[in-house]
């Protein structure tokens, strides 16, 4: 709870809005939902460049499950992170791929 409590407060720090990220378990009760061993994965798996993994880390992103959701809303989303342009969405989506989390450009998740 505590760790809530400082999100909130860092959120509006990192340049994310509240809106960017909704509670796991309304996304996890939908037809399409990720698969707990895809969405639990951390972030350090996708051996991203230092300023991406920093960029996401500062904005409360630890698990590629929390990507993918934001990345299903669009990419204006992920773009909304403080030191997150255009080569860092292009760096995030070419790992997702190459680790088989990201299928398509549409940004559909691989069925594991």
């Amino acid at each position: 709870q505590s760790a809530q409590i400082m999100m909130q407060y860092l959120r509006p720090i990192a340049g994310v809005s509240e809106e960017t990220f909704l509670p796991v378990e309304e996304e996890e009760e939908e037809e399409g939902a990720i698969p707990n061993e895809i969405y639990d994965t951390p972030i350090e798996q996708l051996d991203l460049s230092v300023r991406v993994f920093n960029s996401l880390k500062r904005t409360g992103i630890t698990k590629v499950g929390e990507m993918l959701d934001m990345l299903e809303r669009g990419e204006e989303t992920m773009l909304a992170i403080r030191n997150f342009g255009e080569k860092s969405l292009d760096e995030l989506k070419d790992q997702l791929r190459a680790k088989g989390f990201l299928k398509d450009e549409e940004g559909e998740t691989a069925a594991v």
